[in-house]
């Protein structure tokens, strides 16, 4: 569990990470440097789960690198089955983590949403409904390891 106190949201408590993975924690298949450290660090915090359509073929392996449950979603309906993957979690419990348009209403739902501009950039309207964008993977799961830096973004 991640808990945290930011001053105009009050008490925060987060038990779940979805994220994306194609342009989002893989680029063409490939985990992206620094990912697996971190994961690793945050399965003491977080249960991670990957949502998918598996578009590369390779999110079984990059799930099992990082020690995160696999959530394969049916192409075309990815925005519908991300959302309501968090709804079944909780969404007060859940940060969301994506870069692509079809991550909009998973980042929106989860009391959490950061937008990635990654390689692959950022679907405009992924990042209109994060609470905040990050340039990079890395960034964001540090943001969560060192959870100071997320209260000093995210205050009122």
């Amino acid at each position: 569990m991640l808990e945290l106190q930011v001053p105009g949201r009050g008490h925060l408590r987060w038990q779940y990470l979805v994220m994306d993975v194609n342009g989002t924690i893989s680029v063409d298949g490939a985990l992206l440097s620094g990912v697996a450290e971190r994961t690793e660090r945050l399965k003491n915090m977080l249960t991670i789960h990957l949502l998918t359509a598996d578009t590369q073929g390779t999110a079984g392996d990059l799930a099992e690198a990082i020690g995160a449950r696999i959530i394969r979603v049916t192409a075309g309906e990815e925005s519908r089955q991300k959302r309501e993957h968090v709804l079944q979690l909780g969404p007060r419990r859940v940060i969301a983590i994506g870069n692509g348009a079809n991550d909009t209403a998973m980042l929106e739902t989860a009391s959490l949403g950061i937008a990635v501009l990654g390689r692959e950039g950022g679907a405009f309207s992924a990042v209109m409904s994060a609470d905040l964008i990050v340039t990079d993977i890395v960034d964001a799961l540090d943001l969560l390891l060192r959870p100071k830096r997320l209260i000093g973004t995210l205050r009122d």
